[in-house]
């Protein structure tokens, strides 16, 4: 018996590791650096063993992050979805909202 599902991506997903900087914009919550499984022109889906993230909450991401590149691009976005992997880490569903920020490094 196949169960029927619906389908909530407006793009096409593809199979994609990257290195992912991860920056809740709670700032009780650390940022953390992952690889991401999927990505999408709108989206990212990757593991973490971190447990704070909930739907909803507000996220800036790096993709294809470098530490010592200072020309990345950073967007906000927001966790869609949250699922309990097997392995004890959580699968985290980004969506982009907007351009963050342009290759300026702000932070020296």
């Amino acid at each position: 018996m196949q169960i029927a599902m619906n389908e909530h991506r407006q793009a096409q997903r593809e199979d994609q590791s990257e290195s992912v900087l991860i920056c809740p914009c709670d700032p009780e919550c650390p940022e953390e650096v992952c690889m991401t499984l999927n990505v999408s022109r709108n989206g990212l889906y990757f593991t973490t063993t971190t447990g704070h993230y909930f739907p909803g909450m507000n996220v800036i991401v790096t993709p294809n992050f470098r530490p010592d590149d200072p020309m990345q691009q950073e967007f906000m976005g927001d966790v869609v979805r949250l699922e309990r992997l097997e392995d004890g880490k959580w699968g985290v569903a980004i969506r982009i909202l907007m351009l963050y920020s342009t290759g300026v490094d702000s932070r020296t």
